[in-house]
């Protein structure tokens, strides 16, 4: 039997990964991970930071509006799309991952902008999600050329025989 990654893992160096773990009566090791969103935990602190968003809170809690509510982790939404704060760090961090990261492969502005306006919201999105394509390095030196090649036309040979 080959060991998988776990098992061959030390101890602490579960415990850093924040792994739950559990001993059984015949020596074997339960490692449990847990998957922690990141990106939901500082949009909700950075909300708060926000004065257009905490505005929006405050008429959420009022019940003054109806676009606007508060999902089940308590992060403000606009239609069912979490609401992004106006920090450019992590607009730029989102764009980055949904973008270039590991599962996505450099959609264009379009598909990209769809993509992320399932899910998230904020003011400008369009104009942020074309500016950072057009300006993503990998997407400038794959982009298929679309023009005529530039120069003089050369003229035809005409055969000698059919």
């Amino acid at each position: 039997m080959v060991a998988d990654a776990l098992s061959r893992r030390t101890v602490s160096d579960l415990r850093a990964m924040f792994a739950h773990l559990s001993l059984y009566d015949d020596g074997s090791l339960l490692a449990e991970l847990q998957v922690r969103p990141t990106w939901v935990d500082q949009i909700k602190e950075k909300q708060l930071e926000d004065e257009c968003l905490v505005t929006r809170f405050q008429q959420v809690k009022e019940g003054k509006t109806s676009e606007f509510s508060l999902n089940g982790d308590g992060v403000l939404c606009f239609r069912g799309r979490i609401c992004v704060p106006k920090d450019s760090d992590l607009r730029q961090t989102i764009l980055k991952e949904a973008h270039g990261g590991l599962c996505a492969m450099h959609p264009g502005g379009n598909k990209l902008y769809h993509d992320l306006r399932e899910l998230y919201w904020w003011p400008g999105l369009k104009r942020e999600v074309t500016e950072f394509v057009g300006k993503c390095l990998t997407c400038q030196q794959m982009k298929a050329e679309h023009q005529l090649p530039s120069g003089l036309l050369q003229p035809v040979k005409i055969p000698l025989w059919k």
